[in-house]
């Protein structure tokens, strides 16, 4: 009776160890696997990150044209409204003339 009891214990002893060693070793493989895509997650994310900076940098060299062409536009608007007020000058004289001109 005392070798079956020794056995017992034996068995539930080395019973145990092995099933906390296997669940130690699946602990070990999710921790592997949860480390292996947090790392590509972490790199997509930079990755992601290195191409909005780029976007943004060449957004700002855009703006600094915008710019230059908004006060090149508004230049060549003032540019327009001074022909358009010398080319009304002659209008409003041949307008004028023609007042009194008597029409049929």
């Amino acid at each position: 009776m005392f070798w079956l009891a020794l056995a017992f214990c034996l068995v539930a002893v080395f019973g145990s160890i092995g099933y906390a060693a296997l669940r130690a070793w699946r602990l070990w493989r999710t921790v592997r696997a949860t480390s292996t895509a947090a790392n590509q997650a972490v790199g997509r994310v930079m990755s992601s990150a290195a191409t909005a900076e780029r976007r943004a940098a060449s957004l700002s060299a855009g703006a600094g044209r915008l710019s230059g062409a908004i006060t090149r536009l508004q230049e060549s608007l003032e540019e327009l409204a001074a022909i358009r007020a010398a080319a009304a000058e002659p209008r409003e004289l041949l307008a004028s003339i023609r007042g009194l001109v008597p029409r049929k």
